[in-house]
């Protein structure tokens, strides 16, 4: 350690650092002023240093906690009734779709037999010079 520096330092019951500022001040925090190993500043887990003897110093015995997200996933067998449960619903929604051309066809067919005959050819017979005589 040969870094200098004056911190506020919020520490949590056990003396681990909790949160720090190097301008201003935080509520609760305590001021250090001493040597900083040289990660602290640019370390993501401020958690992993401890404030022992009034000296800051990263713990060797640190485990960075497990986020809430990780420590809850689903089992292997919830994975399955999920995949389950997707393919049934994909299965529904196509045999829906299906279910609805049918209609529409069926209803296609019951509009053609409703409507009336029209008929081709409404022109009379004409009748030749030869008919006449």
């Amino acid at each position: 350690m040969d870094n200098k520096i004056s911190l506020q330092l919020v520490l949590d019951a056990t003396g681990h650092v909790t949160s720090y500022s190097t301008v201003g001040g935080l509520t609760g925090a305590t001021t250090y002023e001493g040597e900083i190993p040289a990660e602290f500043l640019t370390t993501t887990q401020p958690q992993a240093f401890k404030l022992v003897d009034n000296v800051l110093t990263k713990d060797p015995n640190y485990v960075a906690p497990i986020p809430e997200a990780v420590k809850y996933q689903p089992s292997d067998e919830q994975r399955f009734q999920a995949q389950l449960a997707l393919q049934m619903a994909t299965m529904q929604k196509n045999q829906d779709e299906f279910n609805a051309q049918v209609l529409l066809q069926l209803a296609d067919i019951k509009k053609a037999e409703a409507a009336p005959a029209t008929p081709e050819s409404s022109e009379a017979p004409t009748s030749t010079a030869a008919e006449t005589k």
